[in-house]
């Protein structure tokens, strides 16, 4: 293959691999025949919220893997499972919980195309949980009226009534507007509505009035990214960092804010720090790692990324993108002796 045209390749590839760092790489184009979308919701019991670094492991009746999906900051995942007409079982887990597990039988839903499930995670008493951490300044300050109205709208949306959670959280702003957690809160359901500069506002009050509360500065530092506003992202993230510097999920929006201004080095540092700091996390870090390392030109290293993120996810949302990306490498010659480097099997479950 002449040298030119392998170059433009390489080139294409990375082209179309930085849209996988970025999270908007699209759905495969076509569902498989028989593909059912799962659409999920994990809360917890009692006032905690959505509780994070929870993951939900997917197999089929017989006991064969399917995968691991992580779920969002909203408690959120969602998986499409082929062939559709088969019983499941998920199990779902964090730190600090009970595990749960829920049959899943599609066998009787052919015409069906999207299911939802929603899991509620009971505390484990005693246990250190993800989300646990100590009362921040402006939950101490908070009046009782303030936090009973907070406390309310947590139950609202456990029990997926979002417009009354809107209002209580609302509520909470309204009695103490330096109440952090309330305007972060109604911060993310204006989110979910799209009205960033309503929510961005309300962001902007709990940093300002609770730096040590690293949420705040996670949703924030999303809004910005999501508006292109990359410097002013950072700025904000390396604020909250500061302060929580085991905040990994500050450490992901960082990355992605410098992937965008092009500090591919960067990038690729803050998701290794990620990896580093919470080894749970989602398996798309993989595929966000496979891009830096190809914008770099490390080959090799972006080619194991593409394998560890098909190894956890195999049918996963980038999976398609990223198996055609290691095609490609492959035949361009830009990684060695591919079998070589294989990520090895999973281990069997116990």
């Amino acid at each position: 293959m002449p040298r030119t045209h392998a170059r433009r390749l390489v080139t294409q590839l990375v082209a179309a691999a930085c849209l996988v760092a970025v999270g908007v790489l699209r759905e495969a184009q076509a569902a498989p025949q028989h593909a059912i979308s799962v659409v999920g919701q994990v809360t917890a019991e009692g006032d905690r919220g959505i509780p994070i670094g929870v993951t939900v492991f997917v197999e089929t009746y017989d006991g064969k893997s399917v995968g691991e999906f992580a779920t969002n900051g909203q408690g959120q995942f969602r998986l499409t499972l082929v062939p559709a007409m088969l019983p499941y079982r998920l199990t779902v887990k964090a730190a600090g919980y009970y595990p749960i597990q829920q049959e899943l039988d599609l066998r009787e839903r052919q015409a069906i195309l999207t299911v939802t499930v929603r899991a509620v995670l009971t505390p484990i008493p005693g246990a250190k949980r993800a989300d646990e951490a100590a009362p921040t300044l402006t939950d101490q300050s908070a009046p009782r009226k303030a936090r009973k109205a907070y406390e309310k709208g947590v139950r609202a949306v456990q029990a997926h009534d979002l417009p009354d959670a809107q209002s209580d959280f609302s509520e909470a702003v309204a009695v103490y507007p330096c109440y952090a957690r309330a305007q972060t809160g109604l911060a993310a359901l204006l989110i979910g509505q799209r009205d960033l500069p309503a929510a961005e506002a309300a962001l902007h009050k709990a940093t300002q009035c609770d730096p040590s509360f690293p949420r705040g500065f996670f949703w924030l530092g999303r809004v910005l990214n999501s508006e292109g506003r990359f410097t002013e992202s950072v700025t904000i993230l390396q604020q909250g960092l500061r302060l929580s510097p085991k905040a990994w999920e500050l450490y992901d929006q960082l990355a992605a804010a410098h992937y965008s201004l092009g500090l591919y080095s960067q990038a690729r540092e803050e998701w290794l720090r990620v990896e580093e700091i919470h080894p749970e996390a989602p398996p798309e870090l993989h595929a966000k790692l496979s891009t830096a390392y190809l914008r770099e030109g490390n080959s090799q290293k972006a080619y194991a990324e593409m394998q560890a993120y098909l190894q956890a996810e195999p049918e996963g949302r980038f999976a398609p993108q990223l198996k055609s990306l290691m095609h490609q490498l492959e035949t361009v010659g830009a990684v060695h002796n591919p079998s070589e480097h294989a990520a090895p099997p999973a281990p069997p479950k116990p």
